[in-house]
């Protein structure tokens, strides 16, 4: 029920700003949506181009630093509620935009099967995203979210309809046994409809960080860790990476 609740709100907010005369744009990924991904300029292939994308190859930036960003990836068991296929922006389509960098939102709905919370948490990371589509990369930095699109991908005909397309394609294909359906949701151009989606959005986002929270420090107590910074800027991570390897082959040999 509190999931249904959260998907009416989103959907109530998406038809406001369509009201108050922001512009909507609706696209559905379907058995002819594939050939708009498969038979495109643009190149995509499960963890083919991985790529960084430097600032005098940008075209286009999407969030990033100073710009108003998020994303989430809200992976719920009840299926009926995602609206499998669908994409839709609120903002402006790329064709449209004469700024070089731009307020950004993404949200992911997708309705799975049972799953364990490895295969949840797996789900929520878009890095196979970034490096599975030529000329679009997504930049690590905390609390932000930042892309980049190439000048050659735009000039090929990069559009978000194509991206709504390629996420709901390799997450199919990367995650066949487990996605049943896919929703995505882009948010541009508008800093304040940004603002208002992250605060209805916030209980996923607030319940999220602390079950993250709750695992880090467990996992902290375990390795004597005692340092203030997160996890994302640590600068002993591959050291802590060896130690847990330690600890999970402990774990295998005691059972």
């Amino acid at each position: 029920m509190e999931n249904k609740i959260i998907i009416e709100k989103i959907r109530d907010f998406l038809e406001k700003e369509q009201n108050s005369e922001k512009p909507l744009f609706s696209y559905r990924f379907d058995s002819n949506q594939v050939n708009l991904v498969t038979n495109s300029k643009i190149k995509i292939g499960l963890s083919g181009y991985k790529e960084i994308i430097l600032e005098e190859e940008t075209g286009l930036e999407l969030g990033g630093v100073n710009r108003k960003s998020f994303s989430i990836v809200f992976p719920i068991s009840d299926v009926r509620l995602v609206e499998h296929g669908k994409i839709r922006l609120l903002g402006r389509e790329i064709t449209k935009i004469i700024d070089r960098d731009i307020d950004f939102g993404v949200m992911i709905l997708i309705g799975i099967n049972k799953a364990t919370d490895k295969e949840i948490e797996e789900l929520k990371h878009l890095n196979f995203i970034s490096n599975s589509i030529e000329g679009f990369s997504i930049r690590t930095i905390p609390r932000r979210f930042w892309c980049r699109i190439s000048k050659s991908a735009l000039q090929k005909g990069f559009s978000f309809e194509f991206l709504g397309n390629a996420i709901v394609h390799l997450y199919k294909q990367k995650f066949k046994d487990l996605v049943k359906s896919i929703e995505v949701i882009f948010i541009n151009s508008y800093p304040n409809s940004i603002e208002q989606f992250v605060v209805l959005t916030s209980d996923i986002l607030t319940k999220d960080r602390e079950k993250r929270k709750k695992k880090i420090d467990e996992w902290r107590k375990r390795i004597d860790c005692d340092y203030d910074w997160g996890c994302e800027i640590c600068p002993y991570q591959e050291e802590c990476y060896d130690v847990k390897q330690i600890l999970v082959s402990r774990e295998r040999l005691k059972n």
